[in-house]
């Protein structure tokens, strides 16, 4: 198993798709902080109002919000898209197929999937945070009083931890849509096709209502739309809550969403190893 994920994180190292899909969040960040930095040495940035302690930690790691936003998961399923139906596209599958058993081929490919993606947030973040404690010797605006490494570290490893079920659920996802179609445009588009469903899912649901008072709801806790969007809601701190009529709405606890989406990737995934050991490869 190890060697199957090395040999994964070689493949993907040197990857076009590695570079514009996932190394691409640590260079931005690191560019953002030159250019504050250039702007701080020549003074060239405005006056700005300091901000709080606790703004500036909320801040400091906006780079945790990528993978709850929309734009953030399209990328992060165009990646998985490349690692899982680009096998099929290029015909290498039944080169490696021989070495290793199937589901192992496919854990190794989630598990380096996330660590990469989760290994470029995080470098982001330090870029981010290295840039926050540079400006001041730069000349640049001084960390506000109050602010303390235990709830700086606390705030971003909350920030990082809400971020792992929204990105483990879309490789996942984006994993299985590719065993289905072989087709990294086809996946892709599917992936993107369902994360616009579930922005559009509160609509939906209240559309439904009308026509199906009693189903609606049990749908929507059973489906993973809504369980996602409450998720994401969650990390904002409050869940999402869906208003269907006068006297009914859609909510859940915060500990059921995480069970749920965390569900449906493990269905997912289960679905995903029968399918990929039933396929012609050869």
């Amino acid at each position: 198993m190890i060697d199957a994920m090395t040999a994964e994180a070689l493949k993907l190292r040197g990857h076009r798709a590695t570079w514009l899909m996932v190394l691409i969040y640590p260079i931005v960040f690191l560019l953002f902080v030159l250019v504050q930095l250039v702007t701080d040495m020549t003074g060239t940035a405005g006056a700005a109002q300091a901000p709080t302690a606790a703004l500036w930690i909320e801040q400091s790691h906006l780079v945790w919000d990528a993978p709850l936003s929309s734009g953030g998961r399209f990328l992060i399923a165009g990646f998985a898209a490349v690692v899982f139906a680009g096998e099929y596209g290029w015909n290498t599958w039944k080169l490696v197929i021989p070495a290793r058993a199937r589901w192992q081929l496919l854990a190794a490919k989630w598990i380096v999937t996330i660590i990469l993606l989760l290994a470029a947030f995080a470098a982001a973040d330090l870029l981010g945070l290295l840039g926050s404690v540079l400006r001041p010797l730069a000349g640049g605006p001084a960390i506000p009083a109050g602010v303390s490494l235990s709830d700086v570290a606390q705030a971003h490893a909350a920030a990082a931890a809400h971020a792992v079920m929204p990105i483990l659920y879309t490789v996942v996802l984006a994993g299985l849509l590719a065993v289905l179609t072989s087709s990294i445009l086809a996946t892709a588009g599917l992936s993107v096709a369902t994360i616009l469903l579930e922005q559009l899912f509160p609509s939906i649901a209240f559309f439904a209502y009308g026509y199906a008072p009693a189903l609606t709801p049990a749908l929507a806790q059973l489906l993973p739309f809504y369980h996602v969007t409450n998720l994401v809601a969650w990390a904002g701190g409050s869940g999402a809550t869906i208003p269907l009529g006068a006297n009914a709405t859609i909510a859940a606890p915060q500990i059921v969403s995480p069970a749920a989406v965390l569900g449906w990737a493990a269905a997912f995934g289960a679905l995903t190893i029968y399918r990929f050991g039933r396929q012609d490869l050869n």
